[in-house]
């Protein structure tokens, strides 16, 4: 499964003249709590069918309506969709009015290669569809700070059921995905060679927890092996209607002994039924790992691709994702 050995001997080459500064970079834990967010963008809607939250794009003009809470926002992550084919004018707003705010540009994205019979969907990305998604970002005046790996574990290892006939997965050992995100993130430094690095996984009670525990751990270890590079932090997308709970304490453990930053995901349930439900919901969860020292979380991450919520603005309304967020604030803080 080794391949690209150009772009992983141009990842050698970055650590060399960059690696201090990479690993300098990343957010230590055990620091003050980093609030990110994320939303679906009008790429997404469209694959999707939808046209909610409609009010994405408008989170970018100088008068939004989410001050306080684009206050302490620390990073702004988009879809790999939108830095690849949301319209230039649009793209360069996002960009322009993230680097005016001093908020931090992070792309989640698949960093393992769809170029098998096996492996498609989350974790995996065409040929070449990162690259593109790196000359857009740059053209458009942007600085990619992180990136965040959409669940390249989970897709590439723990899952052992198809979706769909041509979602077969792939289920390769930890030293595989570690030699093929390696690559992937060749092609991301030779663009922005700063850019940190870090996780997204799922915690489900679906498969063995302890497994998932030992295995995404594994996968920092591996990733610094092959990179020589450490994750900037682990994120849980946590399946709240599992037995989750477990899970936590030993990977905020684990994480915080490897010095990477532990987060979770916030949000609500698809089943929820209203904007302000969700929200609430979502707030309820933040609120339950905040009252657990071993599971509050580092990085607070407020994000949905469900049909909820249907609006991104304004802060003040009780059934936004930024009111989501400004309350997210308070209670971490």
């Amino acid at each position: 499964m080794l391949r690209h050995g150009n772009a992983t001997r141009r990842l050698s080459h970055l650590v060399a003249r960059y690696g201090v500064i990479i690993l300098l970079l990343a957010p230590a834990c055990g620091h003050a709590t980093q609030f990110w967010l994320g939303g679906e963008d009008p790429v997404v809607q469209y694959d999707k069918h939808k046209s909610a939250p409609a009010d994405y794009l408008q989170m970018f003009a100088p008068d939004a309506p989410w001050p306080r809470a684009a206050a302490h926002l620390a990073v702004f992550k988009i879809s790999t969709q939108f830095a690849t084919r949301a319209a230039e004018p649009d793209l360069a707003a996002v960009m322009a009015n993230l680097r005016a705010r001093g908020i931090s540009l992070a792309m989640e994205t698949g960093m393992l290669a769809a170029d098998r019979e096996c492996g498609r969907g989350e974790g995996y990305s065409p040929p070449g569809l990162l690259d593109r998604a790196m000359r857009r970002i740059l053209r458009a005046g942007g600085r990619l700070d992180y990136v965040a790996m959409d669940e390249v574990v989970f897709y590439g290892r723990e899952k052992t059921w198809a979706d769909r006939p041509d979602h077969i997965p792939c289920q390769d050992n930890i030293d595989e995905l570690a030699r093929e995100v390696a690559a992937s993130a060749a092609i991301i430094h030779s663009y922005f060679p700063l850019a940190a690095i870090g996780d997204i996984e799922p915690v489900t009670s679906r498969i063995d927890l302890s497994r998932q525990v030992n295995d995404y751990l594994a996968f920092a270890d591996a990733f610094r092996a092959r990179t020589s590079i450490k994750l900037a932090f682990f994120h849980a997308d946590i399946a709240w209607e599992t037995v989750w709970q477990p899970a936590l304490p030993p990977l905020k453990q684990g994480f915080h002994a490897r010095n990477i930053r532990y987060g979770a995901i916030i949000d609500g349930s698809p089943d929820d039924g209203s904007d302000d439900a969700w929200v609430r919901a979502g707030l309820q969860r933040l609120r339950r790992l905040e009252a657990d020292q071993s599971t509050a979380p580092d990085d607070v991450v407020v994000q949905s691709w469900q049909p909820l919520p249907t609006t991104m603005l304004p802060e003040t309304s009780p059934g936004s994702l930024t009111h989501l967020l400004l309350n997210a604030e308070s209670i971490a803080h």
